[in-house]
């Protein structure tokens, strides 16, 4: 290890104290919290998608101008949580990051969840939920193939590749922990840790292996990320609506999904360092872990802010006039300076070292780059529908009490998701821990 890069795993951390994180019992906090979550998602995304199927599009708040509402909204925002969660992992396992063991499972459980979240609004939009086998290749049964000029059709193919794909790159790396939990477990637990390790013996041959199966799914993902989300950013780019038809949209989708991505594993990291007090996870997430994923907020939110400024000035250079949300319909003020003080104004506070750490300015700002994305996703997809060339068209929008319900559910599914996954795999990769732990004793001594 260089001795340049600071130490961000305590040595003293016993890899059988994260292993007893999986294996005890669940607590009242636990349950209350999963409970609650689970009858969120069951109303707002259970209840929604019935009544969307049974009365029809109409029960949303969407017009004859805005015909992609909350729900398209939703749709960007998950997607790139998911993109950026895998992305974060793989480029950390690429460059050697020696950080990497703390914050690379945490990310890549993001991704499933945020991705299975994501797949519920395209599905429920289109109103024929019934309906949607069709985008399958399905010519048989169907009659026709799907048509691949269609960008619904492009996200099915792009983000059903990029889930597959990052399954399989998440449970590649649970293998070895598997084993680790099927010889210090017994009775049905051993079994069940026993197929899922799939005979792993941590022989020579089979980390050799490991490690290039690894390293092939994570450079196989990288450019798989960028990509994925750029065909999502092509949906509107590919048209030709003022405010859509901008070729700025392909990076801009990517660093903005990386940068919200990046302040929802803060929150994680955060959160799972609370709950499980006195265990070896809680040791391992150090103030060198925070310090680190700050400077990478404060450094996307530079380049977002980089974007914002690009986006205003091409229309400067192409003659247009100065205006401070060009292409789009005017919005209210207040609303696009909360946008842009969550996406760029907050995370200067990681400038200083002391607030890098500071769990509570952490929790503020991460919250504030979710909202600042989020309102960036509607401004983006609503606000541009409301302009119209035709005075008939003309008219405002607002949210249903279906949407706000789909929102309200799809953040309960992906909580309840992610506290299944995260209580039956252990939350770092534990062979990581193990390295780390070697190579800063080799260091020391």
């Amino acid at each position: 290890m260089d001795d340049s890069t600071p130490s961000t795993l305590p040595a003293g951390i016993p890899v059988k104290a994260m292993l007893a994180e999986v294996r005890k019992p669940l607590g009242p906090v636990w349950w209350c919290v999963f409970v609650a979550s689970v009858l969120l998602a069951a109303w707002g995304v259970g209840w929604s998608s019935w009544r969307i199927a049974a009365e029809g599009v109409g029960v949303l708040g969407l017009n004859n101008n805005v015909v992609w509402g909350l729900d398209i909204v939703h749709f960007v925002f998950w997607i790139g949580l998911g993109h950026a969660g895998t992305l974060i992992s793989a480029v950390l396992l690429l460059t050697r990051q020696s950080w990497r063991s703390p914050i690379a499972r945490g990310a890549e459980l993001m991704t499933l969840c945020a991705v299975v979240c994501a797949a519920v609004f395209p599905v429920v939009h289109v109103g024929r939920v019934w309906m949607a086998w069709m985008a399958g290749p399905l010519p048989e049964v169907s009659g026709i193939w799907p048509d691949m000029a269609s960008p619904l059709m492009w996200d099915v193919m792009a983000v059903s590749t990029y889930f597959l794909l990052s399954l399989t790159y998440w449970y590649i790396g649970l293998v070895p922990d598997f084993a680790l939990l099927r010889d210090c477990c017994t009775g049905r637990l051993k079994r069940r840790y026993g197929l899922l390790a799939l005979g792993w013996q941590g022989t020579g041959r089979q980390w050799r292996a490991y490690e290039k199966a690894s390293l092939l799914f994570a450079a196989i993902l990288t450019p798989l990320v960028v990509s994925v989300h750029s065909v999502v950013s092509f949906d509107f780019s590919v048209t030709q609506v003022p405010g859509w038809h901008q070729s700025i949209f392909p990076p801009y989708f990517v660093g903005g999904a990386i940068l919200s991505g990046m302040a929802m594993v803060q929150l994680i990291l955060l959160a799972v360092r609370r709950l499980m007090a006195g265990s070896g996870v809680r040791e391992a997430i150090t103030p060198a872990i925070l310090n680190l994923s700050s400077k990478f907020v404060l450094a996307l939110a530079l380049v977002m802010g980089a974007m914002y400024l690009w986006e205003h000035m091409a229309v400067l250079l192409n003659g247009g006039a100065p205006e401070l949300f060009p292409g789009r319909n005017p919005v209210d003020p207040v609303f696009m300076a909360a946008m842009i003080a969550g996406n760029v104004v907050l995370p200067q506070l990681f400038w200083f070292r002391s607030l890098r750490t500071n769990p509570l300015v952490i929790v503020v700002v991460a919250l504030g780059v979710l909202a600042g994305m989020w309102m960036e996703r509607f401004w983006i997809v609503v606000d541009s529908l409301k302009a119209s060339l035709l005075a008939a068209n003309a008219g405002d929008y607002f949210p249903s009490l279906t949407d706000l319900a789909m929102m309200a559910g799809s953040a309960g599914l992906f909580t309840a998701l992610y506290m299944i996954l995260v209580r039956v795999t252990p939350f770092f990769s534990l062979c990581d821990v193990r390295e780390q732990q070697s190579l800063d004793r080799e260091g020391r001594a």
